[in-house]
């Protein structure tokens, strides 16, 4: 028996002997606990500077473990100077999350944190059903972790629990966790089954204990993991007293996967912000940045990849369900794992912006297991980077990457790498949210004949790229197209990675029909894109090049 097991059950006979005696030990109401776990994020990684280390005496961490180091024992409460949840761990979201309770609540009431969080591990090591195989499979790093927790971090989460209800209410739960089980859909099924052990182990109402979980690291720093919190976003579907934090703006270390000391502070203040609302208390955070709803200031953008020319390599699958009504996916038995495929596998897409900004690549994308689940992406010559771990459930938008782009004309270029996986629709974005459903009507839509696109946007008829002619041609081809008023036209011709091959128009048209002339010369025979861009609209027509 561990020295750990001899003093819980020290301390269990100890409550049983006062309660057998008529003098059970006071609850106090007025002391609000609230239980912490997750993996690094939670653990704490930022940094412990002098602010930190004053806190008010209301503010309390019971101890899970014992560090001789801080002169503190396990299920004893001291101050809540960090660290918080082992020995030499740092700065964590449950700081601040305390300190915005206590500054926000009555003199009354008390703030109790109990951190039980295991850096690096997957969500499974907190269900007691998995805890234990998942622990035998780790690194010998996390095992260590793992071990002072008495091999079994769930039940010393229980166990304190237990403990501290003897002093006070457990009135929430803090989660911070997904970035090791990112990409995986069924991550809400596996959290509420953690809460429902939680609500039955503790003998809590889930009706009054809130669950909030925080996002990882938020696309706009570059998180490295930020399409989990697309994941995260539908815990409230399978938790009902389920709320999520957002991360937008909470500031990151370089590895981009950890916040810093600031972001820790700011995600914390959140944490409490949502939890004093659901107490019924308003507190202005004018830290969190509101993200843009509606159209002013933003730009998104839409695309059907079957109407882009895909590579041969593709097959383009008719189905009513999705947008436009066909999706495209690699043939089977062809992958790319290793790099990016050539014009055999590309589907390649110029678009022009009107906003330097940050623009994020989004695909609507159904991707059932790990094995079928990614893409490589670029935009301009960029440079490839692979898009992994986009397993979905059912049709899903999925965050492939994104990019700091200047006003003006890009080309994105998406490759296979995993075969199986379906992608229905394309859409490029400022605003750092997900698009929803199908999203807006798609910027090009095929002819019949799939030989040309038309890029349009809202139905706008100010100007008509006409089809080409001859088309095919095997030495030059004329090219026209109809203003209905004076514009600033570009019209440029791209090989099928997007290069750019010759520039036909750069310069402000009147109204009426004007055409230019496009010679291939030395260029190899195959298919080439001329996209007309006017404004913010633009059109894209197929040319094909015989020799």
């Amino acid at each position: 028996m561990s020295m750990y097991q001899k003093m819980l059950i020290g301390l269990s006979l100890i409550i049983g002997l006062y309660a057998f005696s008529g003098k059970v030990v006071a609850q106090d109401p007025d002391f609000h606990i609230y239980l912490c776990f997750g993996q690094s994020n939670m653990e704490g990684q930022g940094n412990i500077e002098a602010q930190d280390r004053t806190v008010d005496g209301r503010f309390m961490v019971m101890e899970a473990i014992n560090c001789n180091n801080l002169n503190r024992s396990m299920g004893s409460w001291y101050s809540a100077v960090p660290p918080l949840t082992r020995c030499y761990t740092k700065l964590s979201p449950a700081d601040y999350f305390g300190r915005t309770m206590v500054e926000n609540l009555p003199e009354n009431i008390r703030v109790g944190i109990i951190n039980v969080s295991v850096a690096g591990c997957k969500i499974e090591l907190f269900d007691k059903e998995t805890s234990e195989s998942y622990s035998a499979n780790v690194e010998s790093w996390m095992k260590n972790i793992i071990s002072e927790y008495d091999g079994n971090p769930y039940q010393r989460l229980v166990d304190m629990a237990r403990l501290a209800q003897s002093d006070g209410v457990i009135k929430g739960i803090l989660l911070h966790q997904g970035e090791s089980n990112t990409g995986d859909q069924q991550w809400p099924a596996k959290v509420k089954k953690i809460y429902n052990d939680l609500m039955t182990d503790l003998s809590l109402n889930p009706d009054s204990v809130p669950i909030l979980a925080g996002e990882v690291v938020h696309a706009d720093q570059g998180g490295v993991c930020a399409s989990m919190n697309s994941i995260i976003a539908k815990l409230p579907q399978s938790i009902p007293n389920a709320h999520v934090i957002s991360s937008s703006a909470c500031t990151d270390t370089s590895d981009n996967l950890h916040f810093n000391s600031a972001g820790y502070r700011e995600l914390g203040r959140r944490y409490g912000a949502k939890m004093l609302s659901i107490m019924g208390i308003e507190i202005s955070d004018p830290e969190e940045p509101e993200e843009p709803q509606g159209p002013e200031g933003t730009e998104t953008f839409y695309y059907e990849p079957e109407c882009a020319n895909p590579g041969e390599n593709w097959d383009i699958v008719a189905d009513e369900t999705v947008s436009g009504g066909k999706y495209v996916t690699v043939k089977a038995g062809i992958q790319s794992l290793s790099e990016a495929a050539g014009s055999e596998g590309a589907i390649v897409i110029p678009f022009s912006v009107n906003t330097d900004s940050t623009y994020h690549v989004y695909g609507l994308m159904n991707c059932p297991t790990a094995d079928d689940d990614s893409y490589w992406v670029q935009v301009d010559n960029s440079g490839y980077t692979m898009a992994n771990g986009l397993a979905t459930s059912g049709w899903q938008w999925m965050q492939l990457n994104s990019y700091v782009l200047t006003a003006g004309e890009h080309t994105l270029t998406i490759t296979y790498r995993e075969e199986g996986a379906k992608l229905d629709k394309i859409a490029l974005s400022n605003y750092s949210s997900a698009p929803q459903d199908q999203g807006e009507k798609a910027y090009n839509s095929c002819d019949d004949d799939s030989s040309s696109l038309g890029f349009e946007q809202s139905g706008n008829k100010d100007f008509l790229l006409l089809p080409n002619f001859p088309n095919p041609f095997s030495m030059e081809t004329n090219i026209a197209f109809q203003l209905t008023s004076d514009a600033y036209v570009s019209l440029k011709v791209y090989n099928i990675m997007g290069i750019e091959i010759a520039e036909l128009a750069g310069k402000k048209f009147v109204k009426g029909l004007h055409q230019v002339r496009f010679e291939a010369g030395n260029l190899p025979a195959g298919s080439y894109f001329c996209t007309l861009i006017t404004g913010q609209h633009i059109q894209t027509r197929k040319l094909i090049l015989v020799r």
